[in-house]
Formats: C-alpha cells, structure tokens, sequence
C-alpha cells in the first residue's frame, strides 16, 4: 500500500485542483477509481497496481512513472504525458489516450483492447505482447515502436506511422491500414489475413512474409528520388 490515502488524495484536489502534484509520490495498490486528476503533476510516481478504472487523467503528467499492472481500463488519458513511463501488463482497455505523449513508454504485455489512440504519439514504444485488439490508432506515430507478437486483429491503423517499426509475428487480420506508412519497417512472419493495406506506402526496406504480395493489395512502393548533377 503506498504512503498517502485515498481520503488524503481527494482532501488534496479540493485544495489544489488542476495544480495536485504528486510527483514522485508513493500510490501503489491505492483504489483512485472515479477520481477526476486531470492536469495533476505525477511525474515520477510509483503507481504499481493501482486502480484507476474511469478516472479522468486528462493533460496529466505521467512521465516516468510506474503504473506497472495498473488498472487504467475505460480512464480518460487524453492530452496526457506517459514518455518513459512503465505500463507493462497495465490493463488499458477502452481507456482514452487521444493525442497522449507514450514516447518510449514501455508497454509490454499491455490491454488495449478497444483503446482509442488516436493521433497518439508512440515512438519508439515497447509493445511486445501487447493487446491492441480493434484498438483506434488513426494517425497515431509508432515509428520505431516495438510491436513483435502484439495482437492488432481488426485494429484501425487509418494513416498510421509505422516506419522502421518492428511487427515481425504480429497479429494484423482484418487490420486497417489504409495509406498508413511503412517504410523499413518489419512485417516478418505476421499474420495479414483480411487486412486493408489501400495506399500504404512501404519501401525497399519493408520486410513482408513470405509470399505476400503487397502491390496486389493496394500498397504503394515509395521510391527513391535520384538527384541530377545539379540536383
């Protein structure tokens, strides 16, 4: 149980409001559920395993924190600053991270089932494991993310940026990945049965499985532009 109460929280956003700051504050194992923290300072916090099913976190700053095995799923999330912070098997199910800074967020073996990522910015992430299955990622940056064994069945990947990221034995069926962007990036060994791949653009540098051919549904190759003498 970490070191402040729940009572003791909510004493403090009477005081504090949108200014609560928590940073680097001990919450392990406290039951936030419902609390609306929105724009609160949690920079740093230990928040291994606590709940926060439906609370408001919206701008909030999470950056390397620790919400390791938290329960997060239907929390608003949107605007908020997760960069560095520790998700791993956190459950996010039909949580909100709309526009939601996660880069170099580790979240590994994660729920996002039904997530709603939209224009989120996961760069360079870890999300090996993770569930992402019909999870919304519209727009949503993953270049450079880590995605091996993650399960994107019937996710929405509208105009994604997956460049360089690794999706190698990745679970994409029924996956939407129209005009989405996956130069270098690696799709070794996943799964592509029934996924929408209209004007997605890949390059040379694109890995696919064997005998997948990516002209034939509707991806675009990118190629490179050859400069004259004098440009």
């Amino acid at each position: 149980m970490g070191g402040l109460t729940r009572q003791q929280i909510e004493q403090r956003i009477t005081v504090q409001g949108r200014q609560l700051d928590l940073a680097g504050a001990d919450l392990s194992g406290l039951d936030l559920s419902g609390l609306d923290l929105s724009g609160a300072n949690l920079a740093g916090a230990n928040m291994a395993q606590v709940a926060l099913r439906d609370t408001q976190l919206r701008d909030v700053n999470l950056n390397q924190a620790n919400l390791q095995h938290a329960n997060v799923s239907e929390a608003n999330l949107s605007g908020a600053m997760l960069k560095g912070a520790n998700l791993s098997g956190a459950n996010l199910s039909e949580a909100y991270l709309l526009r939601a800074n996660l880069t170099h967020a580790d979240l590994a073996a994660a729920n996002l089932a039904k997530a709603k990522l939209d224009e989120a910015d996961l760069t360079a992430a870890n999300l090996e494991h993770a569930n992402l299955d019909r999870a919304y990622l519209v727009r949503t940056n993953l270049s450079q993310a880590s995605l091996s064994q993650a399960n994107l069945a019937g996710a929405n990947l509208k105009n994604a940026n997956l460049a360089g990221a690794n999706l190698a034995n990745t679970i994409l069926t029924e996956a939407f990945l129209e005009s989405a962007s996956l130069n270098g990036a690696n799709l070794h060994q996943s799964k592509l049965t029934g996924a929408t791949f209209t004007k997605a653009i890949y390059d040379n540098e694109t890995r696919w499985p064997a005998g997948f051919d990516p002209g034939a549904a509707g991806a675009v190759i990118k190629k490179k532009k050859w400069l004259g003498l004098f440009g």
